[in-house]
């Protein structure tokens, strides 16, 4: 499914019970890093003018924290949430490519009249369990979420059902309000 993002976001208000259920079912721990999402609005088609935030253009920093900087990561996304304007959006288009220095890119970014909009720093931890990436995520000044992720490459219907399934085994006791908006979102305050 390729540049196709298929995921569902809850609150995690027991991460420690969570990573343990993760565990119990089989999930593998395949990374640890600290993220540092910076998202910008676009200059004629603002992304927060309509109720339901549907696109985000975002530079990651990610630190696996290994020391080296030869292992943190830069990378560019646009993200585009589908069916537009929906608050029940299914999947997103999401264009991503590894970049090496950011800071042209912001400057560019800037240039052409995008503006700076918020910055989520975030420590994540990435499991997998089959075609599923679960990443558990204490962001700052947010708390903690935890993220499905299909990273198989069925088709959608496919990639809904396998995430449903595993959070039917994860249990609802464990997962908080689901999030259908963001951190960015949550960030800005904005109301749901």
């Amino acid at each position: 499914m390729k540049n196709t993002e298929v995921e569902r976001k809850y609150a995690a208000p027991d991460p420690d019970g969570l990573r343990d259920q993760l565990k119990s079912l089989g999930a593998e721990l395949i990374g640890t890093s600290r993220q540092t999402d910076r998202y910008f609005n676009h200059p004629s088609r603002d992304f927060l003018a309509d109720d339901v935030v549907s696109e985000w253009l975002r530079l990651r920093h990610d630190d696996p924290g290994t020391g080296d900087p030869a292992d943190v990561t830069h990378s560019f996304n646009f993200k585009q949430w589908l069916p537009l304007g929906d608050p029940n959006a299914s999947h997103a288009d999401e264009f991503e490519t590894v970049i090496g220095d950011p800071d042209p890119i912001t400057e560019a970014l800037h240039r052409l009249g995008f503006a700076d909009m918020v910055t989520v720093d975030k420590a994540r931890e990435r499991w997998q369990l089959a075609d599923v990436e679960i990443c558990v995520d204490a962001v700052e000044d947010l708390g903690s979420f935890v993220e499905f992720e299909y990273i198989g490459s069925g088709h959608l219907d496919d990639a809904h059902e396998k995430i449903a399934d595993l959070i039917d085994a994860v249990g609802e006791q464990l997962l908080g309000a689901r999030d259908r908006r963001g951190y960015p979102y949550l960030l800005l305050g904005r109301e749901a």
